[in-house]
């Protein structure tokens, strides 16, 4: 069955029928101007929902006005594709991108808009920015301790946040090549910590978020996605998004 779209809404397919899809249909059924209208995942949903699944995006009963991708990085090369033939804009949650499907990203990003970005949470951005901020004010020596806690699922280590974190604080130093410290933990149902930690001589300055619950992260895929769809061709961030909040 098809979900029908108000008027004004944007029309969303999701790449991906696990929990992140779960926690966006719900989020969807709350946020207004936005409506989903399938899932695409080799897998049936495991939950009850009347939403058309497809096994393949080629099976798509219609053609979405945005696709949201939380695959796994196969499935994110292939959403990549797929929407620069089609022009359907792409935002993609999707972490542990190797190389060659952040260029398909790239590629995409001549004809469509594109935003990817490890997390959407607004806490997480704010996170990094504060941690950008403070990278700028202290001295390069200062060594910096980054630490991510997930749940016992969870693949990739450091997470996809902790590296982009890592990537703030070092932009935030004039890529001064600071020493990062990585350090994981995957454990119970935990739906993700991260600690940015700068330890000066004598002190120390922790910068800490705590997630309690996924739909921070579908709701931020959601708005971003409403932003995305209005915006030319190229590769977008997160901090693209909240700059045109």
């Amino acid at each position: 069955m098809l979900a029908a779209a108000a008027a004004g809404s944007v029309r969303v397919a999701i790449l991906g029928t696990g929990r992140m899809a779960r926690a966006a249909v719900d989020a969807a059924s709350a946020q207004a101007g936005v409506v989903v209208t399938a899932l695409v995942g080799p897998q049936a949903p495991d939950w009850d929902t009347d939403l058309a699944w497809c096994a393949h995006l080629d099976e798509l009963p219609d053609t979405p006005e945005l696709l949201i991708d939380f695959s796994l990085p196969r499935g994110t090369e292939t959403a990549a594709a797929w929407c620069r033939e089609r022009g359907v804009p792409l935002l993609s949650g999707v972490t542990g991108l190797p190389d060659a499907v952040r260029a398909g990203l790239g590629q995409a990003a001549e004809r469509i808009p594109v935003l990817w970005s490890p997390n959407l949470s607004l806490g997480v951005n704010l996170l990094a920015d504060l941690a950008a901020r403070a990278a700028a004010v202290l001295d390069a020596a200062t060594p910096v301790l980054i630490e991510d806690i997930h749940h016992q699922w969870k693949k990739d280590a450091p997470s996809g946040t902790a590296l982009m974190l890592g990537s703030v604080v070092t932009a935030g130093g004039d890529g001064d090549g600071r020493a990062i410290e990585y350090q994981s933990r995957r454990e119970g149902e935990v739906i993700g910590e991260h600690t940015v930690t700068f330890r000066m001589a004598g002190e120390e300055i922790s910068l800490v978020h705590r997630a309690g619950d996924r739909s921070i992260y579908a709701l931020g895929a959601l708005r971003a996605g409403r932003w995305l769809v209005a915006q030319p061709a190229g590769l977008y961030s997160a901090s693209d998004w909240l700059a045109g909040r």
